[in-house]
């Protein structure tokens, strides 16, 4: 059981490395302004993208296109990046490397702007090293926002707001005040997004809608008890793997960040677990006999991991803490009977699975077990299952 620990635990360690490796739906057009629907791999782009890697729904060949060959793309999820041809400054964020020139050099560059807002004026964010913004009129190429710290003679720390200038001359909101602004992604698209709503802020829209799932599940098991005690004839207690069946309820929140990537859930389960020991021994009684009959309800609370591939497959990782509340269980050795009490020993749950639109499969490894009796300690329950649930709603 060690072993197959260790390799789901080596399955699920790759998985966050995995989280953009999937391809979503989404368009690009051409040079030629044609469009064309495909799946585009999602890398995440923390660094604005010079090339993109796509793959053909008909054939399902992935190729690679750049800056000469496409004027845009957007995936399903509302993510657009436009190419413009147009002067672009740098400057340093790091103190360590900000000089003492207040003044800007652009050069001349094409680039996949990222779209933040649409309408009377354009958003565009363009991330290399820094961050700068750039604004535009509908459809137009746009200019960059001036911003940049730098020393002056006495080596304090300043700031080119030119920005806000540049914002003086497009924007007249008389309820807004431009030198409160900050060179920062919510506060310029919140202006942005307000002076296209007629100087009227905008009501918050969520792109992404909370869920809650309900499943029913079954899961079978293969569960192991050890045990220990101070008592020589009831030291190292090793039973073997038990077949058990769980049935219960799962409720899922999938919370609204990430498309949907990220949940928390719980599962009431309950089971019946029912495994025994029989020993030999050359002294009488000669023949030892250890059982454990446990009905529990078990509760992991826990949060979820999902990789989507489009809207519905997906990889997933789960890891919850596991509450055991005993119902009625004991453990017996020949005719001495213990009550067993569940919990204490710091019960978890990991699983890697697979949803398929209702469906789910999930392969799962938990320990439980149960507290401490007068006579038997360090009862713990060893367990690796099967998972199936299906979403009722």
């Amino acid at each position: 059981m060690k072993k197959i620990f260790i390799l789901l635990v080596t399955m699920l360690l790759p998985l966050p490395l995995m989280s953009q490796m999937f391809f979503e739906n989404a368009y690009v057009i051409d040079s030629r302004g044609n469009k064309r629907h495909v799946q585009i791999k999602n890398e995440g782009w923390v660094e604005s993208p010079s090339t993109i890697i796509i793959k053909d729904e008909s054939t399902g060949k992935e190729s690679a296109l750049g800056l000469s060959e496409i004027d845009e793309f957007g995936l399903e999820n509302g993510i657009t990046f436009r190419k413009f041809t147009l002067p672009v400054a740098h400057y340093e964020d790091d103190l360590n490397k900000i000089d003492s020139n207040p003044d800007f050099s652009p050069q001349t560059q094409t680039v996949f702007l990222k779209q933040l807002t649409a309408g009377a004026l354009s958003l565009y964010s363009y991330h290399r090293g820094t961050t700068k913004f750039f604004i535009g009129k509908d459809r137009e190429t746009p200019t960059q926002l001036w911003y940049k710290r730098y020393y002056n003679s006495n080596n304090d720390l300043q700031k080119n707001r030119t920005y806000q200038t540049q914002l003086s001359q497009l924007i007249n909101c008389p309820h807004i005040n431009l030198n409160n602004v900050d060179y920062k992604t919510d506060a310029l698209t919140k202006l942005i997004g307000t002076f296209n709503n007629g100087c009227v802020e905008p009501k918050q829209i969520t792109k992404t809608k909370t869920k809650i799932r309900v499943h029913i599940l079954a899961e079978g098991n293969m569960i192991s008890t050890t045990a220990n005690s101070n008592e020589y004839y009831l030291d190292d207690i090793k039973m073997n793997p038990k077949q058990v069946a769980k049935i219960g309820v799962e409720l899922e929140y999938v919370l609204p960040m990430l498309g949907n990537s990220f949940s928390v859930f719980t599962s009431p389960k309950y089971y019946r677990y029912k495994n025994d020991l029989v020993r030999e021994y050359l002294v009488d009684p000669h023949t030892q006999t250890v059982a454990i009959d446990a009905s529990i309800l078990e509760i992991p609370v826990g949060f979820r991991y999902y990789n989507y591939f489009n809207g519905n497959n997906a990889l997933f990782l789960s890891f919850a803490y596991v509450l055991n509340n005993t119902l009625e269980s004991t453990m017996q050795v020949n005719t001495l009977e213990y009550d067993l009490a569940a919990g204490g020993v710091g019960s978890f749950h990991v699983g890697l699975g697979y949803r398929y639109r209702k469906l789910m499969a999930e392969m799962q490894y938990e320990r439980s077990g149960f507290q401490t009796t007068k006579r038997i300690r360090n009862i713990r329950n060893t367990g690796f299952g099967v998972s199936l649930k299906y979403n009722v709603f």
